[in-house]
């Protein structure tokens, strides 16, 4: 079993504190929600986790051992951001072989992809892109993924094959973090639960979760 644990982050934007505490734990074969209300620091989090978000302390371990950035390890970990990441003069293919996954395996989660792979990213939809980009990433050879706002903007029936491959992803072992403001998705996934609220992350039950006034506002 491996484990990346966060303490203690304090993460501020000019004088707005953003992130101001909680202990976040993510284990390997699991499926973690992050949830809260947009502008409450989940983003922010990630980034931190992952080690692209400078902050003002933070505290994190792989394994026990404490990690700078954790990105830069081979092998542990990726992050979907929400915005369109991909180099837009390149190929399908290229972009996927350049983290590790066969494009074999990219048309045999998603079929409708088997004629793009040397399709220059720039002729791709939007939506094509963000399939693109979230496949990739789940697939890639790594022990952890962090996947932000996953399924906005996703067509219903694509949501379903991402939730599918997320699910055989973690029955092999791999560990997710995922945050979605289509939280129905999220807590179909999870078996493990954070709540942000006021910059600090909160350890809940799904039943606990789903009383806090975040959710009784979306019923």
């Amino acid at each position: 079993m491996d484990i990346i644990e966060t303490d203690s982050v304090t993460l501020s934007y000019g004088t707005k504190t953003v992130i101001s505490g909680g202990y976040m734990k993510l284990v390997s074969g699991r499926v973690h929600a992050l949830v809260g209300r947009n502008g409450y620091g989940k983003s922010s989090l990630m980034r931190v986790i992952f080690g692209t978000q400078p902050a003002e302390f933070s505290f994190t371990r792989y394994n026990g051992r404490k990690l700078q950035q954790p990105f830069k390890v081979p092998g542990l970990i990726r992050y979907l951001p929400q915005f369109s990441f991909i180099p837009r003069n390149i190929k399908a293919g290229v972009f996927a072989r350049s983290y590790e996954v066969p494009w074999q395996k990219i048309v045999a989660c998603f079929p409708d992809f088997a004629a793009i792979e040397n399709a220059y990213v720039s002729s791709l939809s939007g939506g094509q892109i963000r399939m693109l980009a979230t496949i990739v990433l789940i697939c890639s050879p790594v022990k952890f993924v962090m996947l932000d706002e996953p399924f906005t903007h996703i067509m219903p029936l694509h949501v379903e094959i991402i939730k599918d491959l997320i699910r055989r992803e973690a029955a092999n072992g791999k560990g997710f973090l995922i945050t979605d403001h289509m939280y129905d998705h999220v807590l179909d996934l999870a078996d493990a639960y954070y709540y942000m609220e006021w910059g600090v992350v909160i350890t809940m039950t799904r039943e606990a979760l789903l009383e806090k006034d975040y959710f009784l506002r979306l019923r």
